[in-house]
């Protein structure tokens, strides 16, 4: 069928259920890998054939940045 299924990312990566305290600045919560995490609870790229297309790039330049420190 020609369904069109759409993601509200903000209202997703803001869920309390994946991130405890969403609102909080808490950037160690991106260093655990909790296998238990929901797929599709932070897709900053999107996903698919539709994903950014500046995906690349951007881990690209965090990739230099990092050589850097």
């Amino acid at each position: 069928p020609q369904t069109l299924i759409t993601l509200c990312h903000y209202a997703a990566s803001r869920d309390s259920r994946f991130f405890p305290a969403p609102d909080t600045f808490r950037p160690e919560r991106w260093l655990c890998r909790d296998t238990a995490r929901h797929p599709f609870a932070s897709l900053p790229f999107g996903a698919g054939t539709r994903s950014c297309v500046g995906r690349r790039v951007a881990e690209l330049e965090l990739h230099l940045a990092l050589a850097q420190v």
